[in-house]
């Protein structure tokens, strides 16, 4: 497949669509290694004032890489758990509360962790959330 600047921009539409944020309320990040591309969508949540990785997806191409993400945020996100993490930025005392959902509780926090030192943070729990 071609590169296709009007299908990768019509998919980064659908996308931010999707979320329904301001533009400055997503980003997405992108690298290549070995001919296989990657997109990582982040949010910024405005209270928080922090990013967070929504989700990772690969393809060979950019549209491919950005045609798997939007597939998993129209089915595959559905079929994940939903976790709760409660923390709070180093050396600070508001806690924050964000929800996250990812396949098992170590995946919620690798989301969590996404781009970020560890030692900025101090996470306080993680629960699953209840099924409704």
């Amino acid at each position: 497949m071609t590169f296709d600047p009007a299908t990768e921009e019509r998919l980064l539409q659908d996308l931010r669509s999707y979320f329904g944020y301001a533009d400055d309320q997503i980003e997405f990040s992108w690298s290549e290694r070995e001919g296989i591309h990657e997109v990582a969508l982040f949010t910024y949540n405005p209270r928080h004032t922090h990013r967070f990785l929504f989700h990772k997806s690969h393809g060979s191409n950019r549209v491919q890489a950005l045609q798997a993400l939007l597939d998993y945020t129209q089915t595959h996100r559905d079929r994940e758990q939903s976790y709760t993490v409660q923390w709070r930025v180093a050396g600070e005392t508001e806690l924050h509360t964000s929800y996250f959902s990812a396949g098992n509780i170590l995946m919620a926090l690798d989301k969590f962790f996404a781009g970020r030192d560890p030692h900025t943070v101090q996470v306080f729990s993680v629960a699953l959330n209840p099924v409704s």
